[in-house]
């Protein structure tokens, strides 16, 4: 081969290549404009309240929006599986199109028609409801840390909103434990403190390190979701608020979160604080660890009627060992769990100001050998 002909090879080949990452670059541009474009119009809908109609997506996760188009269709989760239901919607698992199969949760927020004739007393459920899906895209739509659930995308229909997340094949907190109690499923002393450790870092973040400090306000097992390696997400965000920089406590007209999970001092003083999601957490470590819920009857049947008082008094016995999970018992973790125990009895002390931030929550919890 000549050298003008080896000249004339290696110059279209060069064009070629070229070609191809021009194409490439033109490509990702177009993804990343639209993708934050799509962001930018949803800062519209969260700080003016405007009116958003269109698909937004908050992952690029989803590169195709038309991956999300059977949502906006009549019917479009009529063949799809329902995996919960609650007070805010109900839960459908989807596979998303050209993602090989990529799992997805999909939660269908209702709104009631003729939203223009309802009376004012009859438009506080949609404002709630309103609320509670711009506190989602305020916190898990715009911040990401792998402790929290990622909101993917949000489709706003006439008659409903979509929230998009990752699918969590183990489900929640709550459903592990009860297949604990029925005797269908094992878990040993690990698994319980890796999942507690997860959701003190997850609170940690929340409260120490986003800008501005976000109070989750529901922290329960229901709302602590676990992937395919039992690694914690916190979820559900609808009552959450963001507290500015300046201020110390947050003051409400009305109590939200869940019985039992409560801190006492936020239903008696209608002012809350991250030390009110330290009350619930410490709740929590001792679900985790005694294997008993705050409703369950067998506290109606102790002197203290409800479970932090019974823990706390347990754990300060002579015999503390009575207070934990009889599963977790015979490993010779039984020192840890008195632990995460004592952690628990901090955490939920009558006086806020007494109880441990996230960070020396997060800090002790990781102190203990496992």
């Amino acid at each position: 081969m000549s050298t003008e002909t080896q000249h004339k090879h290696k110059k279209h080949n060069s064009d070629t290549v070229q070609l191809i990452l021009g194409i490439l670059v033109g490509v990702l541009v177009g993804c990343i404009v639209w993708f934050v474009i799509s962001r930018l119009k949803f800062i519209r809908f969260l700080i003016k309240g405007e009116k958003n109609e269109s698909l937004a997506i908050f992952s690029l996760l989803i590169k195709n929006p038309k991956d999300l188009a059977f949502l906006e269709k009549e019917g479009g989760l009529a063949l799809l599986k329902i995996i919960g239901r609650g007070g805010c919607g109900v839960v459908y698992k989807a596979n998303l199109p050209g993602r090989n199969g990529m799992e997805i949760a999909i939660k269908k927020i209702t709104l009631p028609l003729n939203v223009e004739e309802l009376s004012q007393e009859d438009s506080k459920p949609l404002n709630q409801r309103m609320r509670q899906i711009r506190s989602e895209i305020r916190t898990v739509g715009l911040i990401r840390h792998r402790n929290l659930l990622p909101l993917l995308a949000h489709v706003p229909r006439p008659d409903c909103h979509y929230l998009v997340y990752e699918y969590m094949k183990n489900g929640s907190l709550q459903d592990v434990l009860q297949q604990v109690s029925q005797g269908r499923r094992e878990l040993d002393w690990l698994a319980p403190y890796k999942i507690a450790l997860g959701v003190a870092v997850g609170l940690e973040y929340l409260h120490m390190h986003n800008i501005p400090r976000i109070i989750h306000r529901d922290i329960k097992p229901a709302n602590v979701l676990l992937d395919d390696e039992m690694e914690t997400r916190i979820a559900d965000f609808g009552l959450s608020k963001a507290i500015p920089e300046a201020n110390t406590h947050f003051s409400t007209s009305n109590v939200v979160g869940t019985v039992g999970y409560l801190d006492p001092t936020y239903y008696q003083t209608f002012q809350f604080t991250e030390k009110c999601d330290i009350y619930s957490f410490g709740v929590l470590l001792g679900v985790l660890m005694m294997g008993k819920f705050p409703t369950d009857e067998f506290f109606q049947h102790t002197d203290e009627m409800n479970l932090v008082g019974w823990m706390r008094n347990i754990t300060r016995s002579e015999d503390p060992k009575r207070a934990i999970d009889p599963q977790l018992m015979g490993n010779g973790y039984e020192k840890q769990i008195l632990l995460v125990l004592k952690i628990a009895y901090y955490c939920t002390l009558d006086n806020p100001k007494e109880r441990p931030d996230s960070k020396n929550a997060r800090c002790m919890l990781s102190d203990i050998k496992h």
